[in-house]
Parts: structure tokens; sequence; C-alpha cells
């Protein structure tokens, strides 16, 4: 049992880390204003990257990694939707108001 739960998390790291869903993830996230487009953003992406994965690896069957490239998405998602928050409330604390 602890070995499976190691290799879904090894799993899951090494998928998340990966650049051009992370990116992917960082456009899309400024699509989201509710919790159910946060949800089929996620499921989007998911889907994308279980379709690139299929055509590019021939030996990959589809779903393979279904639990572990899901919980990657979401939390692409969620890392994309904190950096851009955390962003704006930069961006909009570091704006100095002059009097003239």
């Amino acid at each position: 049992m602890t070995a499976q739960l190691l290799e879904f998390g090894k799993d899951v790291l090494l998928l998340t880390a990966d650049l051009l869903p992370l990116l992917v993830a960082f456009v899309l996230a400024r699509l989201i204003k509710t919790p159910a487009h946060a949800a089929l953003i996620v499921l989007n992406l998911w889907l994308v990257t279980e379709l690139v994965t299929t055509l590019i690896d021939p030996g990959y069957r589809f779903g393979g990694l279904l639990g572990a490239r899901l919980v990657a998405s979401a939390l692409q998602v969620g890392l994309a939707w904190c950096a851009i928050h955390l962003w704006r409330y930069w961006r909009i604390s570091s704006e100095s108001v002059a009097a003239q």
C-alpha cells in the first residue's frame, strides 16, 4: 500500500512539473470565474494532456495514468490561479499614489 502511494505521488510530482501543461494551465487559469469553471478547466487540461501523450507515445494506453494526471492537472491549475492572483495583488498594492 505504501509503495503504491509513493509511486502515485512520484507520478503526480513528475506530471505536475511538466512544463507544457503548466504553461497551458497559466493561460486557462485566467478564465476561471466560478468553481464550475475551474473544474471544467481541470478536466479539459487532463483530456488534452492524455490525448497528446497518447499521440506522441505509441506504447501509452489512454487513461493509464488517469488518477495521477487528473491530480496533476488540478495542482497545475491551482498553482497557476494562485500565481496570477498573487501577481495581481502585488501589482495593485505596489502602485503608489503621490499627492502633488
